[in-house]
């Protein structure tokens, strides 16, 4: 058998230099296209619920967030493990589901069961995105001479994230570090006790003046014009000339009961960096989540495309302290 083998190559010189060179182009497109992890994904379908109650202890969480929320899951088809845990404001349920269950069937039976949860007022469960524990990709950090840590926060939440977000297979963006900016009515309870006004009061009010509203329309020489009415505020200014009440006719402003100023939500951890040129104790991170069943190659090539380009970008190699694949960059603002 052999022999004949042998006989045939040699009388078919042309046809076995054919198949060669195209058994050596297959396997280099194959190599390309080949999923390459430095740690492959062996974990089961999961379903992980994040349900957010701020300002209540660990019990009350446990009472009446998690506890509704696993009888809700209770009987879903497919699930193999059920396990929670519950912190001050926060309710986390993890659904393990068996080896061959469709990740995304997963999360359409957890989805239909949501509604069923009986939870307190106002409290939204949400769910993870679909990645694996192994699916760290990348990681950059943000760092200016000139701006603020609130600044670049922001920053990362409102244009770096969104950005990354859409490059396909990436499943989330995830930031860490920095304050989150927000906008502070500091009350007076002096000028709250002279014009006898609530605390309620002043919330309701700057709850119902940051809304823009519409006002239909009306017509003239046959052509139709809209009316909007504006009410969205932009600036602290915008804030304290709101009308909290009136005495004798008279309004009273935010600004005549207290003052507004930028200030940041409370600081429940802090992202510190360190590199050869300098510490940086106030740093901002971002983390991007590799989407389960991706290939890693892949999304690393559409996450380097996509890098803002208004800001310069500074790399440095992985180290023993990355992952294989994972990359690390700064970016200079």
């Amino acid at each position: 058998m052999i022999h004949r083998i042998v006989q045939f190559s040699l009388q078919q010189r042309f046809l076995v230099l054919m198949v060669t060179v195209l058994i050596i182009f297959a396997g280099a497109i194959s190599f390309q296209r080949m999923p390459v992890d430095a740690y492959p994904d062996l974990s089961p379908p999961m379903v992980e619920l994040i349900t957010q109650w701020p300002g209540h202890a660990a019990e009350e969480v446990e009472r009446l967030t998690t506890l509704p929320l696993e009888l809700a899951m209770n009987g879903t088809p497919r699930l193999a493990v059920m396990r929670s845990i519950s912190l001050y404001g926060l309710s986390h349920v993890r659904l393990t589901f068996e080896e061959d269950v469709d990740p995304y069937f997963a999360r359409q039976v957890v989805f239909e069961r949501l509604s069923d949860a009986q939870l307190p007022t106002g409290v939204t469960p949400s769910m993870a995105p679909l990645f694996s524990p192994s699916g760290l990709v990348y990681r950059y950090v943000m760092e200016s001479p000139d701006r603020a840590p609130t600044e670049l926060r922001t920053y990362e939440s409102w244009i770096i994230e969104r950005a990354y977000r859409s490059v396909p297979g990436v499943a989330d963006d995830s930031g860490f570090g920095g304050p989150t900016m927000q906008y502070h009515v500091l009350l007076d309870p002096v000028k709250l006790y002279n014009y006898h006004l609530p605390v309620v009061q002043v919330l309701n009010a700057l709850s119902a003046n940051n809304a823009n509203t519409g006002g239909g329309f009306y017509t003239q020489g046959g052509q139709f014009y809209y009316v909007r009415g504006l009410g969205l505020v932009k600036t602290t200014d915008d804030i304290g000339e709101i009308v909290v009440a009136s005495s004798n006719g008279v309004p009273i402003r935010v600004k005549d009961i207290g003052h507004v100023e930028i200030g940041h939500a409370p600081r429940l951890g802090i992202f510190c960096f360190q590199d050869k040129q300098k510490n940086n104790d106030d740093a901002v991170e971002g983390v991007i989540l590799m989407r389960r069943g991706e290939q890693t190659q892949n999304v690393l090539a559409g996450v380097e495309k996509k890098k803002p380009r208004s800001l310069t970008a500074r790399f440095f190699r992985p180290t023993s302290r990355c992952a294989l694949f994972t990359t690390a960059a700064i970016w200079s603002a």
